[in-house]
């Protein structure tokens, strides 16, 4: 590993410091517009990074090579880019720019298509590749957060292969909230997209840029778009990055002599016998241990790298694009070599036959080798929290020892308890074929899918313990495998028109078949003889075997229709017409229309005045409706004939039976009612750019299993009977100036929304056994609903004084105080997420920050995490604990020190443990150089940039000093921790 390092870097250095000998000239220029010479306008070769730009009078001056076909690129904010022929005879160049304010030329990817930017009415976000160029991320979800206003991405571990949280724009239903993905026109996921092959990502937020996916956007929509070829001779493209990983947020423990004290002050508090001696105590201060077994499991760092190669051009009618792509990410578990690889291949591949028809193809295979320990995680990090630091975590021999209240150690369940490994494979394709039959009209058929299969192996080993009473003495093997098939067919009709020069139409029809068909098996066994060659036909006794099945369809028709007359007035409007195997005949169909509207201020007569402040203006509205039928629910409407054992009893034994399913035929669609306003701005010759939206979503008729009457013997069907509303607002900037040679630019953006539960028939649902959440009407989706709390009681006076919580009755002085009642406590919803972008670039040097964080948001935790000697338990004590109420410390921060039943009270459900999770991350950090043309031409190279990054450099948050990421979802804090990456990139192109 060390010598492929020092060739990497050997490699760097001889590019970085080559030199050409070639013999090179002058030329000289200038660049203007219609009103005069343009300071600061962007003057560069081709292909290279040779470039300047023009002085205070708009000249500029540069050495070029004569023997080659060189071509200048002019550019500047608010204009469009020219290129200009180098002749070998010509010396000096006078390039006039064009006004581009409107950026009229620039388009966006939208649903079965794309549209200018300008003439946009709905709620869309783009994301282009350089929000994702050198990011160190293993999967594209984690490329995106903080890049797009409204767009909320939680990642809740680093663990390798694991999935972020993703929704738009908030949560407007009670069942499924994840946003509908489609790649290069195939539904998808993210999670198998090698990053470095995406071009651009369209976010759609509104009924308006959604409803042509009907059904499948109630929660929005997100298109991404893969790499094309360039015009020209074929294109290489070799991209590596090498990283270190390194986990970060780990409780603070108290030390050895530290916890002893607590120990013995919460033993007498609740009424025994301390456990150390003051020698004892005096030893652990002098002598230790002070070992942190949270610590003790994970490794100091962790490799990962990838590389990418791609061939990409464009010739002849033929656009192709191949890529292959190989990421190795290594866990920071200690164990038999824990990580997650990922293998791709791309090839897109488009080909015009003739003036009339068009075919293409994209197709995707994604490979994910998972290898991971063999137990459940959580069971795993939890005693390595709760273990006191006086003992070790191996003994002087080599031993495991056994923590604290448990007969296993987490260590030797990573080292020696076996292994779980998982293969997922993808493929991903669609073929489609264009054909042209007269002007301005397109028909365009496209068959899509994707099949998965997913294949998991786990032996888990029986650990032999020199202790006794060591358990995990059973071992054990499961074998399952899951595939899945889905296909996408689906044809268009568009066509484009515009009459006397200021009328535009654009009309698309079409229609599209969904089917899903999945199949899964599993089955265990235990008793493996001699704890090795774990396969289950060495199992000793068959412990379960089950399998499963499922499928679903949606057939749909569609249509949207589009107006826009003299650049300024626009008008839009969609119909889907979508029908779903998950409701009865009579219930299935549902029609989701919208409708909107843009205004394009800026190209009325009156806004000439304002021209050279407000470069651009545009308010836009619109009004849609979306389905929603994604519940677990596949075959609800209809009675199902099930089997069982021991159904009913028959004398005294059970036996066997059949039995009906619950069902309800009346069920249909979640319908989402979407209501957006929008206003886009653009400053100073668009270097300033500002977008605004508020929006209004009203989800009526949501699936709920409500309560039934126990008579009725079968469960509880879904019942199309609540409503939620989800309001908020957004904000996005972006900023683009120079200083002298420095180019920046500056993005910001920022979003907030609510959600509230209108109508549950009147019924309210409490959910949760140690965080109590709470479906009511009049508040957010799963609200915290638990005891308020009201500082400590300080005397018996106070005790005497109030009212004494109704599950404790002997209540002392420096517990927590308590009002009454439940209450409603906020919720684990993040708001105000924000992200921002600072970028420069100077003479081949770039550099770029990256900061994302959420403005608000509750969390409540439990258990070890926050309570000092949980469940009775030895431990925790955390530094924290330190500051606990005594008679001398009233102002205390945690409550008395307790063990046992004497914690009843200060264990209760409450405020107390639910904390500030705001956070500002420096999510992503990079320096980067591009070589001169000159170090790389000569021997072959088009251009060559080196740079480092830096992944999770620092976190600002009240939950630091607890050790738990705010972004974590959970209440326990037993998850993987947050990983901070450095790495050194290097991108060649030839």
């Amino acid at each position: 590993m060390k010598n492929k390092y020092a060739h990497v870097i050997l490699i760097f250095f001889l590019l970085l410091f080559s030199k050409s000998f070639s013999q090179e000239i002058e030329i000289k220029g200038t660049v203007s517009d219609e009103s005069g010479a343009l300071p600061g306008a962007s003057v560069i070769i081709k292909g290279t990074n040779n470039g300047t730009t023009t002085d205070f009078e708009g000249q500029f001056s540069l050495r070029v090579d004569p023997n080659l076909q060189n071509v200048l690129v002019v550019s500047f904010v608010g204009y469009r880019t020219k290129e200009v022929a180098i002749s070998a005879d010509q010396q000096n160049y006078e390039i006039l720019l064009e006004s581009d304010l409107n950026q009229l030329d620039d388009v966006v990817v939208v649903g079965y298509g794309t549209e200018k930017r300008a003439n946009l009415t709905g709620a869309v976000s783009t994301i282009d590749e350089k929000a994702i160029e050198g990011k160190p991320v293993t999967n594209s979800y984690q490329a995106l957060q903080g890049e797009s206003s409204g767009l909320i991405i939680q990642n809740t571990t680093s663990k390798p292969g694991s999935i972020p949280q993703i929704n738009i724009r908030g949560i407007s239903t009670i069942n499924g909230n994840t946003p509908l993905i489609v790649v290069d026109g195939v539904i998808s996921s993210l999670n198998n997209i090698n990053p470095s092959n995406i071009e651009s990502i369209s976010v759609l937020k509104d009924a308006a840029s959604a409803a042509i996916y009907g059904s499948r956007a109630a929660n929005g929509v997100i298109l991404v778009t893969t790499k094309n070829g360039k015009k020209g001779k074929p294109r290489f493209t070799y991209q590596t990055m090498f990283g270190i990983q390194e986990p970060t947020n780990f409780p603070k423990f108290a030390s050895s002599w530290e916890y002893a004290t607590l120990r013995n002050e919460a033993l007498i508090n609740s009424g025994m016998a301390p456990a150390f001696t003051p020698e004892q105590i005096l030893n652990f201060k002098e002598n230790g241990p002070d070992v942190n077994w949270n610590r003790e499991i994970y490794k100091d760092i962790a490799l990962q790298n990838n590389h990418n190669l791609s061939m990409s051009g464009a010739d002849n009618g033929l656009n192709y694009l191949v890529s292959l792509g190989y990421l190795d990410q290594e866990s920071l578990f200690k164990g038999p070599d824990y990580g997650y690889q990922r293998y791709n291949a791309r090839i897109n591949l488009e080909k015009e036959i003739n003036d009339k028809f068009k075919m293409g193809g994209r197709m995707s295979f994604a490979r994910n080798d998972i290898k991971d320990h063999a137990y459940f995680e959580e069971w795993i990090i939890e005693p390595t929290v709760r273990m006191p630091p006086i003992y070790n975590i191996v003994d002087e021999n080599g031993n495991y020892t056994l923590s604290s209240g448990s007969n296993s150690n987490p260590l030797a369940q990573l080292e020696q308890g076996g292994v779980t490994n998982t293969q997922n494979d993808e493929f991903l394709g669609n073929f489609s074929l264009e054909y042209k039959p007269i002007e301005d009209l397109v028909l365009k058929a496209v068959l899509g899918g994707n099949i998965t299969s997913n294949k998991t192996h786990q032996f888990r080993k029986a650990i032999e313990f020199a202790y006794p009473g060591g358990g995990n003495n059973q071992n054990s093997v499961t074998d399952s495998y899951n595939r899945s098939l889905y296909l996408n067919p689906f044809i268009t009709a568009t066509y484009t028109k515009t009459f006397a020069e200021k009328h535009d139409f654009d009309l698309l029809l079409g229609g599209s078949s969904e089917k899903y068909k999945e199949e899964y098996f599993g089955v265990t066994g235990i008793d493996i003889p001699g704890n090795d060659f774990g396969v289950i036909d060495n199992a000793g006794d068959l412990q379960s075997a089950n399998g499963s099945g499922n499928e679903w369809a949606i057939q749909s028709v569609f249509g949207k229709i589009g107006y826009t007359f003299d650049d300024k007035y626009l008008l839009k409007a969609n119909l889907r017409y979508d029908g779903s195997s998950r409701f009865a005949e009579a219930k299935r169909w549902g029609v989701f229309p919208s409708v909107s509207a843009g205004w394009i201020l800026s190209e009325e007569n009156f806004f000439t005045p304002l021209e050279d402040v407000v470069s651009f203006a545009k308010i836009r509205a619109s009004w849609g409706q979306l389905g929603n039928q994604d519940i677990s629910d596949l075959y609800g409407y209809q009675s199902l004939v099930g089997t069982g054992r021991n159904v009913y009893s028959f004398g005294g034994v059970g036996v066997s039976g059949a039995y009906y399913s619950v069902s309800n035929q009346n069920r249909t669609w979640e319908t989402s009612t979407m209501k957006n306003l929008g206003i886009d701005l653009s400053f100073f010759k668009r270097k300033l750019d500002v977008t605004f939206e508020v929006f209004d979503n009203l989800t009526e008729d949501i699936l709920l299993q409500l309560p039934v009457p126990a008579t009725y013997g079968l469960g509880q069907p879904f019942q199309n009977a609540g409503s939620v509303r989800n309001r908020g607002w957004e904000l996005s900037m972006n900023y683009q100036f120079e200083t002298g040679a420095v180019n920046h630019s500056f993005n910001f953006n920022i979003s907030d929304n609510r959600n509230e539960i209108e109508d549950l028939r009147g019924r309210e649902f409490i959910n949760g056994f140690d965080v109590n959440t709470i479906l009511r009407e009049g508040y957010a989706i799963n609200s915290y609903y638990a005891l308020k709390a009201d500082g400590f009681f300080n005397s018996e006076d106070e005790i005497n004084n109030s009212a004494t919580p109704i599950f404790s009755s002997n209540v002392k002085p420096g517990e927590i105080d308590y009002e009454n009642d439940r209450f409603i406590l906020g919720n684990a919803f993040p708001r105000y997420t924000f992200g921002a972008t600072y970028a420069m670039d100077w003479n081949g040097f770039d550099f770029s920050v990256f900061i994302q964080g959420v403005g608000k948001r509750q969390q409540w935790l439990r258990g070890e995490i926050v309570e000092a000697f949980h469940n009775n338990n030895e431990g925790p004590v955390f530094e924290r604990h330190l500051d606990r109420w005594t008679p001398e410390n009233l102002d205390a921060s945690y409550p008395r020190l307790t063990v046992g039943a004497e914690s009843v009270n200060n264990a209760a459900k409450s405020d107390f443990y639910i904390y500030d999770a705001q956070y500002l991350r420096i999510k992503n950090l990079q320096i980067g150089y591009t070589l001169p043309d000159a170090a790389v031409h000569n021997i072959g190279l088009e251009s060559t940039r080196l740079y480092l990054t830096g992944l999770n450099l620092l976190t600002f948050s009240p939950l630091n000093d607890l050790g738990v990421d705010p972004e974590s979802v959970g209440s326990s804090g037993r998850v993987y921790p947050v990983t901070r990456v450095f790495s050194l990139g290097l991108n060649i192109n030839f």
